[in-house]
């Protein structure tokens, strides 16, 4: 196969190229321009399905049959997405981050979801949790999965982009979630809050570093031991306070 041949078929399976398949069937002629401009706007196609309809609308060109094909085939693309990571790992803030966006791109409202993992970080299962007895149900759920490790997911959509001061009932029930872990002899991966490509890390929070940064700007080397996973987030909580306090926001 010639070089000609092979950077044809990069173009052909890259993300471009299916937009360009994709609108070339809806419009039934090329629309190589519409193409660029939203992989220009959205990032690339995950980024497209994950837009609204509202914002499809606002680019140049697109047409509200178009958008709507968007948006009815986020679920699927969604569904696609999580069997193609069936294998994933998560051993860095990147993966928890990217994870999120994947498990939570059709999502409007708030939800919480518990990964297992095993002692390599590969992702069991995730499993939604109810808004009752969630240490219960993460308790039953690693101990019949067998896990090795815990995270936690949750979709915020008014996640605060500035900083962030998670309600009190939050840090009561994440304070009882990791002293449960580590009654069971599991390792506790990170607690991520997503919303449209933004995240917070509570890992990162209890370093300093608090604050909700975009997917991309994700830490990339791996995860160290937690080894005092309660203490961190009580201290971690009583200087999200005192801030709050000297700014006059509590």
């Amino acid at each position: 196969m010639g070089k000609r041949e092979k950077q044809l078929i990069e173009i052909e399976n890259s993300d471009i190229g299916i937009l360009r398949f994709c609108l070339k069937v809806l419009y039934e002629h090329d629309n190589d321009e519409l193409a660029w401009r939203l992989i220009e706007r959205f990032g690339g196609v995950s980024g497209i399905f994950s837009a609204s309809h509202e914002e499809l609308m606002q680019i140049d060109g697109m047409t509200d049959r178009v958008a709507t094909f968007f948006t009815v085939m986020r679920p699927l693309q969604r569904q696609a997405q999580l069997r193609a990571v069936k294998d994933f790992k998560v051993t860095s803030e990147r993966d928890m981050a990217e994870y999120a966006a994947v498990y939570f791109m059709n999502e409007y409202n708030p939800a919480d979801v518990c990964a297992c993992l095993d002692k390599r970080g590969r992702i069991i299962c995730a499993e939604r949790l109810g808004k009752e007895e969630c240490v219960r149900e993460i308790a039953a759920l690693a101990c019949k999965r067998n896990a090795q490790k815990i995270a936690l997911l949750r979709f915020e959509p008014r996640l605060n982009r500035k900083a962030v001061l998670p309600a009190p009932e939050t840090q009561k029930t994440l304070m009882r979630i990791t002293k449960l872990i580590g009654s069971l002899d599991m390792d506790f991966v990170d607690y991520v809050e997503y919303a449209k490509n933004m995240f917070f890390s509570l890992r990162r929070a209890v370093s300093g570093d608090i604050g909700v940064y975009h997917v991309f700007n994700a830490k990339e080397e791996k995860y160290k031991l937690w080894n005092s996973v309660s203490d961190d987030i009580a201290k971690y909580y009583s200087v999200c306070v005192a801030h709050a306090i000297e700014q006059g926001l509590k």
